[in-house]
């Protein structure tokens, strides 16, 4: 047991949770149980008890041929089995990256290794009762080379699942573990763009008229919310190749108010994402006749991203042998990467913050 007077919770304290005093009856390298005796804004003094965890990794594990490796697992906590992803703590696992744990989890759960392992994002687990945080992963290129790794109290079976039959699964309730579920659904827009053809063709005259017509439409569907709107992306500039989907970049005063719009936007077609990725966008994807054919970045006004595209845009306009060496290198991932939309998109990024660079130099 320790007792510690520092205040650890600034954002509390901001709004006025004065922390007098923290015990923990029990600490292991796994988990703390945490006792703060906490004054509430209006002066009453309660105790608020709960778990300090050290953090955990979850793998979406996904084959060459597009199989999700799953987990049917006995839990005796809740003396049930649960359908899972391969998953492990971060508390006995000191001075390792979150990616060395994640690929030893993966391994010692599954008997799998895998070509790449990208870090995706994060979400508090049980943010009521528990500062445990999940890093998630999605895991490419996955083979099952040998026999998992169980320690003495698991007790689990591996399974290949397609991943519309694990999709499914966690839309339904089949997948029990909320991390589990979570993680697929996440996961979904970025396994869906890996499946989709990557089609480079020539400038279309009729990109600025399309932009046109989809900026009217979002005008009006943002309403006052909207500041500036920018056609982004190769659809943008005159004369370059590019893959069939108009890029928009609507400007926001406040991006929290965005989300109070995703019915109406979701009804005129457009879908909601989230960030996607990137902290502080709400995207959005707009489908024509079975393909994706707009998408929608938001930002509010101020953020970095927003000069860096308008910037990019900028840059290729007013230099025509750059944008003519950004087609060439689009023609050639394209054959390259036919099938793998994700691939196709980390293959730019060197030459993009090239670009980018140079945009910065306003030269």
């Amino acid at each position: 047991m320790n007792q510690n007077t520092s205040n650890d919770k600034p954002l509390g304290a901001s709004l006025g949770w004065e922390l007098l005093g923290t015990t923990r009856p029990y600490e292991s390298h796994w988990h703390n149980l945490r006792r703060d005796e906490v004054r509430l804004p209006g002066g009453e003094e309660i105790v608020y008890t709960y778990q300090e965890h050290a953090g955990f990794v979850t793998v979406l594990p996904v084959t060459a041929d597009g199989q999700v490796v799953m987990i049917r697992s006995y839990r005796y906590t809740v003396d049930d089995w649960c359908w899972e992803l391969p998953a492990g703590g971060l508390g006995d696992k000191p001075g390792c990256s979150l990616e060395e744990v994640a690929r030893q989890e993966l391994r010692e759960e599954t008997g799998a290794d895998c070509q790449e392992m990208r870090e995706i994002g994060w979400f508090y687990a049980m943010n009521g009762s528990s500062t445990a945080r999940c890093t998630f992963f999605l895991a490419v290129g996955v083979q099952l080379n040998g026999p998992p790794q169980l320690e003495p109290t698991e007790l689990s079976h591996v399974h290949l699942m397609p991943l519309e039959q694990a999709l499914q699964m966690a839309r339904d309730g089949r997948i029990t573990d909320a991390d589990s579920a979570l993680v697929l659904l996440r996961c979904e827009p970025l396994l869906r763009s890996q499946r989709r053809q990557v089609e480079v063709v020539p400038y279309d005259p009729a990109w600025p008229r399309l932009y046109q017509a989809e900026a009217a439409s979002l005008a009006a569907l943002l309403g006052e919310e909207l500041v500036e709107i920018h056609h982004i992306g190769s659809t943008a500039v005159p004369g370059l190749a590019a893959k069939p989907i108009i890029d928009i970049l609507p400007v926001v005063r406040e991006i929290g108010r965005i989300d109070a719009l995703n019915d109406l936007l979701l009804a005129a077609g457009y879908v909601p994402k989230g960030e996607n990725g990137i902290a502080g966008r709400r995207y959005f994807s707009k489908e024509a006749t079975g393909a994706r054919r707009v998408h929608v970045h938001t930002f509010a006004t101020g953020h970095p991203e927003i000069a860096r595209h308008v910037d990019f845009v900028a840059h290729l306009r007013a230099h025509p042998a750059d944008a003519a060496a950004y087609a060439e290198l689009k023609r050639e991932l394209a054959g390259r990467f036919p099938g793998d939309t994700a691939g196709y998109t980390e293959a730019k990024t060197e030459f993009i913050r090239a670009i980018d660079a140079l945009a910065r130099t306003k030269d």
